[in-house]
């Protein structure tokens, strides 16, 4: 059997293309398109004022105490002498050590769920963790100097 060259062979019919070609725009999608820009900028906007009124509200203290208000450790408001430098170091080791407890946890948690829960386990603990989810973290935290 022999191959015939396709290369020369024609077609009758031209291939259809893969996205059907419209006739004119559809106004419910300009629609959309139009409004997702809209609060788009309107998210933007809200950025920037929120940054101004930030340094707005801040340039009184920071002229008054300057950027040193930042690296400093000292806080004696007799002297007036303020520093934040420690709660700065305190807000990041304990971010720090959440995400170092709670990555593998909840990577695990979620792998055995997943990959080897049986299935009559995998349903009630999955409802169990997205209810956790609901509850704000504030509340969980109080509940846990509570109870500790």
């Amino acid at each position: 059997m022999q191959l015939k060259d396709l290369s020369t062979a024609t077609t009758a019919m031209p291939p259809r293309p893969l996205v059907r070609e419209r006739a004119g725009v559809n106004p419910v999608d300009a629609l959309f398109k139009g409004g997702v820009l809209i609060l788009a900028l309107a998210i933007l906007g809200l950025f920037i004022h929120m940054n101004y009124d930030l340094i707005r509200v801040a340039w009184p203290s920071i002229e008054q105490f300057g950027w040193r208000f930042i690296v400093s450790g000292n806080w004696d408001p007799v002297a007036g002498d303020f520093g934040a430098l420690p709660f700065i170091y305190g807000t990041l080791v304990s971010s720090l050590m959440a995400i170092v407890l709670a990555v593998p946890l909840s990577l695990g948690v979620a792998v055995f769920l997943v990959e080897l829960a049986p299935a009559w386990l995998r349903q009630p603990v999955s409802t169990l963790i997205e209810l956790l989810a609901a509850i704000p973290s504030v509340v969980l935290g109080l509940w846990g100097i509570f109870v500790f």
